[in-house]
């Protein structure tokens, strides 16, 4: 079987729920990209035990929160240490943080009443599958249905696709099937991606367009785009064609 697409963007999200960056090209192992979502906040108190994280459901501002490795090419190497994994954050202000210093976390909880706690796993914190894929022509389907013009960042996916094929939610017709991207890398897509209140924040802003996940709601069952397990670690690189296997 041969080339159904190719990968259009790759994105990393070093803390979960803060802005993400893109890059032109990154290690996946068996967690996901590398160093993505390795820091996550946890709510002290949380009503759903399977969901601990504190994300910008509850403190949407996070969204404009924009973390850095302070040493990234060590952190996408195969074997990175844990102070490889150190990070900067860039307030809306313009200031800038060690995301671990007290007065940072003490920012971010003056503007929360809820309590909340830093995290860190080399395993990342996903909220289903290490890895998340949604096509452009998928989001382009989605701005066409809400007259909104929507910034692909909103659905905070790790690869954005350009299929082929291009029928939006193609990718959904592919669970269950197994991926090539590149020489080495192979993944399965297992699930269809159920959405939340997040997709309703404008990634730039914060600010909340509820319309957006009411229609995907009623049109949609509430899914856009899907996870994925990784079958063979790789390194990929954005324009790498994406392949059938079965």
């Amino acid at each position: 079987m041969g080339r159904i697409g190719s990968i259009e963007l790759i994105w990393r999200y070093p803390v979960k729920s803060m802005r993400g960056e893109m890059l032109p090209q990154a290690r996946i192992g068996f967690t996901g990209v590398v160093g993505d979502r390795v820091w996550a906040f946890i709510a002290k108190t949380s009503e759903k035990p399977d969901f601990p994280w504190h994300t910008a459901r509850e403190q949407p501002e996070l969204l404009l929160y924009t973390p850095r490795f302070r040493n990234p090419k060590a952190a996408e190497a195969p074997y990175p240490t844990h102070d490889d994994f150190a990070i900067e954050v860039r307030a809306p202000d313009g200031l800038k943080y060690d995301l671990q210093s007290p007065d940072f976390l003490n920012k971010l909880g003056r503007h929360c009443d809820k309590p909340f706690w830093l995290r860190f796993s080399e395993k990342g914190a996903p909220d289903a599958r290490p890895l998340s894929l949604i096509s452009v022509a998928t989001v382009e389907a989605m701005s066409a249905e809400t007259n909104t013009s929507l910034d692909p960042q909103r659905f905070r996916a790790n690869f954005y696709v350009r299929w082929d094929n291009p029928k939006p939610f193609y990718e959904d017709e592919l669970v269950g099937r197994r991926l090539a991207i590149g020489d080495r890398l192979e993944i399965e897509i297992v699930k269809k991606d159920p959405r939340c209140v997040i997709i309703t924040l404008d990634p730039i802003t914060a600010l909340s367009h509820p319309a957006i996940l009411k229609n995907l709601a009623r049109k949609h069952a509430g899914c856009a785009g899907v996870y994925a397990a990784v079958l063979r670690e790789g390194s990929i690189e954005s324009g790498m064609e994406i392949r059938l296997l079965n």
